[in-house]
């Protein structure tokens, strides 16, 4: 009887885990690093009774081209090929998808093929954009939000790669978190609530799972959620995955730029003594504004990942505005150098 009664607990323990174990490489830097990313997504699987083996290369600041052309970071591309993994989890260093597009591409299609050769599914890793505070409180950098979610989406489409939309989520969060901030004081790196959002966007990714079945209490977990907020950034996971299609982010991205004015349209509507409620009457809301000192900054995305700059008086007069468009260099106009507009005779 005993025999028996440990055979059936032998049976039923093994069909709680009935898939084969999945292995995961985890290439980054620094973001992944931080919290002990790759535990937590373990320890997730674990007491979702997922078998995963969850392993990592990481070193600080480092690009994805960084470890394919550094010899002393070639470590991870060696784990690739011995290790006989499932998936490639791919993070490049944070900036560059947003500055140097180009490299990214390159960098995740040149992974995506060792990737396949070796046998393993490439992910990528899209990255959140540093922060900024304004009045006060800490929020996403817009632009270089919108500039990364691109790059990492059209990387996906080129390599016909997985995407765990991370960034994506952090912008929901503080769309509906303001004052819960994700990012620690150097406005980079992430807070353990950050890691933990991350970690549900990449395990459901993978896995293929609803972040919201993961138990909000887990063992050798790195970080410590409060199980309601555990819960929230589930919940923030859950959405943000729903429906996602790197095509369907590129859409929407994109639609918002079509409906701002142009570089060329935006030093049009300039005028002498104009002020900051006037400017952003035509250019919509600032997606950042900082005071210096006297001196009050707002800047405004334009079409094309092109930026405006006003620089105002605290009274929000506008002094001086640049322009900053890639591949045309900046321009600086003083408003008081303008011409007056014409008024009308009687």
């Amino acid at each position: 009887m005993y025999r028996l009664l440990l055979l059936f607990c032998l049976i039923f323990h093994l069909s709680l885990y009935a898939d084969e174990e999945k292995r995961l490489l985890i290439i980054g830097n620094s973001y992944t690093f931080c919290n002990d990313l790759p535990a937590l997504i373990q320890a997730m699987a674990n007491a979702d009774r997922q078998l995963m083996q969850v392993d990592s290369y990481t070193a600080g600041a480092m690009s994805l081209r960084g470890f394919l052309n550094s010899p002393q970071h070639r470590k991870g591309l060696g784990m690739l090929e011995k290790g006989n993994y499932d998936y490639i989890l791919l993070q490049d260093q944070s900036q560059t998808p947003a500055y140097k597009p180009e490299e990214t591409l390159d960098s995740v299609q040149r992974w995506s093929d060792l990737a396949r050769k070796h046998g393993a599914k490439p992910v990528l890793f899209m990255t959140w954009a540093h922060a900024e505070q304004t009045s006060g409180k800490v929020r996403l950098q817009i632009s270089m939000h919108e500039d990364t979610a691109l790059t990492y989406c059209n990387a996906a489409i080129q390599s016909k790669a997985r995407v765990a939309p991370v960034g994506e989520a952090w912008r929901r969060w503080y769309a509906k978190h303001p004052n819960s901030p994700l990012h620690t004081d150097d406005m980079s790196h992430p807070t353990p609530e950050g890691t933990y959002l991350a970690a549900c966007v990449i395990y459901s990714t993978i896995t293929g799972r609803s972040a919201t079945s993961i138990p909000v209490r887990l063992k050798n977990s790195p970080v410590r959620i409060p199980a309601a907020k555990a819960r929230e950034l589930q919940k923030i996971a859950a959405a943000t995955l729903k429906n996602f299609t790197p095509a369907k982010l590129i859409s929407s991205i994109e639609e918002r730029d079509s409906k701002r004015p142009s570089a060329e349209e935006a030093r049009n509507l300039l005028t002498r003594n104009m002020t900051l409620s006037q400017l952003t009457e035509l250019l919509g809301p600032p997606i950042m504004k900082q005071k210096n000192g006297t001196q009050l900054t707002c800047q405004f995305r334009l079409k094309n990942r092109a930026e405006l700059a006003a620089y105002c008086t605290p009274a929000g007069k506008v002094l001086q505005v640049s322009i900053a468009a890639p591949n045309s260099g900046v321009q600086i106009i003083d408003l008081s150098k303008l011409d007056a507009p014409e008024t009308t005779k009687k």
